[in-house]
């Protein structure tokens, strides 16, 4: 059986080189499955399982997944699967699993690295203290001690910022579809609803999937509920986001700063390489593109190639859950299946 892993760095190579998979012929890319030239597809197009990695630039459809005719599963370095089309690997019988759980320590770190920089101006200073032109008064911040802070999505990831909110003595607002009665009793955070996460947080924190009922759920609408000067971070999905209207009203001062590890059409950032189709340009696509590159320049945004989870910790936790979630699907003992597909 041949396993197939793309999108590899040196970590990823280093740490998986001495593992044994099923004794299975395992081969390492560093490219993305698009970027696969003739010459290495054809040594590798009859494998059985392949593992990609949420950047991966392509989608994991048919026009991808047909040149790979014996494939049996995919499994994702991720927890997030929007990256993989779902019906189709369902209609052709392919297995895919993922990592559920690897990093919400990780995530929620970051999530306070942004905040932080913000609340301190702490790249702003240190730009200028390298360009010698330091003005103090322009790093005024503000304490995240006895202020609000609102978490849209309790998930693993979301209570374990409300955890580190209230170490640094704020008030902590949340908002889930299934509110998590007994974590709202044990840490003394307060589900409430949207409006009001809206009207009373002085920073707004997104930890929730993407999905087509919550697209664009920070909008122009949701804006004008907010306070003047909230902060925004999103370390989740960037399609939560409308992204010209976040620009608009960090313009205007709505919103006072946000921090950004993931953006919407993020790939058109992080991969210079890809090619645009035709059709695939529309008035939507290019005003989102503008937004995003005046995003980049603005000196009240902080933006991030979408590395939240990327410490030397949680990339350990995702390797080896996906070789145990290999071994196990070759072993008849499938686990962390988002299809459960039978065989």
């Amino acid at each position: 059986m041949k396993i197939v892993f793309f999108d590899t760095d040196r970590i990823t190579r280093d740490y998986l080189h001495d593992k044994k998979m099923c004794d299975c012929d395992v081969i390492y890319l560093e490219n993305s499955i698009e970027n696969t030239d003739p010459e290495t597809y054809e040594k590798i197009k009859d494998a059985e399982a392949i593992s990609v990695f949420v950047h991966t630039a392509a989608k994991m459809n048919a026009e991808t997944l047909d040149k790979y005719p014996k494939l049996r599963l995919i499994a994702t370095r991720s927890t997030g699967i929007d990256h993989i089309d779902l019906e189709y690997c369902k209609k052709r019988g392919i297995e895919v699993v993922h990592v559920p759980k690897y990093g919400e320590a990780t995530v929620a770190e970051y999530t306070f690295g942004l905040l932080l920089n913000l609340s301190r101006k702490i790249i702003e200073a240190r730009n200028d203290m390298k360009n010698a032109s330091v003005h103090i008064n322009d790093y005024l911040g503000f304490d995240l001690y006895d202020h609000t802070i609102g978490i849209i999505g309790t998930g693993a990831i979301g209570r374990h910022v409300a955890k580190l909110a209230r170490g640094f003595g704020m008030h902590v607002l949340a908002y889930d579809l299934y509110p998590n009665e007994e974590f709202q009793r044990i840490y003394n955070i307060h589900y409430v609803s949207l409006d009001e996460l809206y009207a009373q947080s002085d920073i707004i924190t997104l930890h929730a999937p993407s999905t087509k009922d919550n697209h664009h759920m920070l909008n122009d609408a949701a804006f004008a509920k907010m306070k003047d000067g909230v902060i925004i971070i999103n370390t989740a999905r960037g399609d939560l986001i409308d992204t010209e209207s976040l620009y608009k009203h960090i313009v205007t001062g709505k919103v006072a700063g946000a921090g950004l590890d993931v953006l919407e059409n993020e790939d058109f950032l992080l991969h210079d390489d890809i090619i645009i189709k035709d059709q695939d340009i529309g008035l939507d696509f290019a005003m989102n593109t503008i937004a995003n590159s005046k995003l980049l320049q603005h000196k009240r945004v902080i933006i991030t190639p979408h590395i939240g989870f990327n410490s030397i910790d949680a990339v350990h936790r995702i390797l080896n859950t996906t070789i145990k979630n290999i071994e196990a699907f070759f072993a008849g003992k499938t686990q962390n299946s988002v299809l459960g597909v039978k065989k």
